[in-house]
């Protein structure tokens, strides 16, 4: 069939039977395609963000404060939890459904002539990124953001020599297979994307981490701004938000506000602050409150629905940000959880550690993917780990979380957890209802 002829649903099919994970291709053969693309990175500004945890948050802020300044911005994220259209962002908005086509086809077509010439096909996340650029392009972008897909040195996103800044957050044991047995080890990969003479901001609350960091900082003559948990103050806790002050910096004794309950996004929003301070932007600081204070990033502790909760921490850190938000919230019913995860992630940890919370009932169900951890050995696991709660089984997630909320009190707090591709199914099913 030629390219000419595809519609949306045909180019999102072709797309997700791609590799999604196969030994990368080189950062040239990415880069040589966007030369081949017509894409000069020296046209844009460049935010690069790796980092095990947090990557999305502190893109979803960085943009809304570009937007509201407006700045033509161009956001480039994973995964997506409903439509793939989520990843490639102009101005805060999805590509619509023709422009994605647009961009798949110009891709496309220029991988089977590049194919005839005896160039390989971009892996999945690689035709991905072609199109985004591709877009930003088309689109006049000045800010791009673009968050890495895995790691960071080897990450396509990394062919990109030129950047305003790079930014690392939290980093974490997560995709060990693939960067590293060793806390150091990923920190490592993670920082493969500083540049010479560029910023980079990162979080540092890892000894080990932030060794990694500056020594690569100094090795290729980069400037290394260091946010550590001292940076910042939190003031008050609300039921869906709170309220922090920075503690140095640029914003030094201002006062800000983040959309969210867990505070690991105020060292988010922290490491944003640090960030913009490094930029030629308008430093407004009531602007820059508003756009922090109105930002929106689903699936990270999202109240999807009155006392529904929807967090996707698929990842030992991540899992342990949210035990810790979990305890610490004020409820005055009882807390359910809903659990479902993918077999190539640390379920033992995950299910352990929820497994000693004060949870009255865990529903758990299994993911409509090839991915997904048997229903049965999630069962098996919790037993294993003496979890005091009630336990229900239920096959599929739509079934389970309709009767994980029908059995809700009005009082009570439905926390869904374990995976990215839980929130997308139960996203998916809120819609339909």
């Amino acid at each position: 069939m030629g390219s000419i002829f595809y519609t949306y649903e045909e180019a999102i099919e072709y797309i997700e039977n791609l590799p999604k994970f196969t030994e990368k291709h080189t950062l040239s053969h990415t880069r040589n395609y966007l030369i081949e693309l017509g894409i000069q990175e020296d046209k844009f500004k460049i935010i690069h963000i790796a980092g095990t945890n947090g990557k999305g948050s502190v893109s979803a802020m960085l943009s809304n404060i570009l937007v509201l300044q407006n700045i033509r911005t161009g956001l480039f994220v994973s995964p997506h939890l409903i439509k793939h259209n989520e990843r490639i962002k102009m101005d805060n908005k999805d590509i619509d459904d023709n422009e994605f086509l647009d961009a798949f086809i110009k891709v496309k077509n220029k991988i089977d002539e590049k194919e005839r010439e005896g160039i390989s096909h971009p892996s999945y996340f690689e035709f991905l990124f072609l199109m985004a650029m591709y877009y930003f392009n088309e689109k006049n972008a000045e800010y791009i953001i673009l968050e890495t897909g895995l790691g960071g040195r080897l990450d396509a996103t990394n062919c990109l020599t030129k950047k305003e800044l790079a930014i690392i957050t939290q980093v974490g044991l997560d995709h060990m297979e693939y960067l590293g047995n060793t806390v150091k080890e990923i920190a490592g990969e993670k920082a493969g994307i500083i540049r010479e003479n560029t910023p980079v901001i990162f979080q540092a609350t890892d000894a080990k981490v932030t060794d990694v960091i500056e020594k690569m900082a100094a090795k290729v003559n980069a400037m290394a701004y260091p946010v550590a948990r001292d940076y910042y103050k939190i003031n008050i806790k609300r039921d869906k938000s709170i309220d922090f002050s920075i503690n140095s910096g640029y914003y030094f004794k201002c006062e800000f506000t983040v959309p969210f309950i867990s505070e690991y996004q105020v060292m988010n929003a922290a490491v944003v602050l640090e960030a913009v301070s490094k930029l030629k932007i308008n430093h407004d600081y009531e602007l820059i409150r508003q756009a922090i204070m109105t930002v929106k990033w689903e699936g990270r502790m999202e109240f999807a629905a009155p006392g529904v909760i929807l967090d996707g921490a698929h990842n030992g850190p991540g899992i342990d940000e949210f035990i810790k938000t979990f305890n610490d919230y004020r409820c005055v019913g009882r807390k359910n959880i809903l659990f479902s995860v993918v077999k190539d992630k640390d379920y033992d940890y995950m299910i352990s550690v929820i497994s000693r919370t004060d949870a009255r009932k865990v529903y758990i169900t299994q993911l409509d993917s090839s991915r997904a951890l048997s229903t049965d050995k999630i069962l098996r696991d919790f037993r294993d780990n003496n979890c005091h709660a009630e336990i229900a089984i239920v096959d599929n997630v739509s079934d389970a979380y309709d009767l994980a909320v029908n059995e809700k009190n009005k009082d009570d707090i439905l926390f869904c957890v374990g995976s990215l591709y839980l929130v997308g199914e139960i996203k998916k099913h809120i819609l339909s209802l």
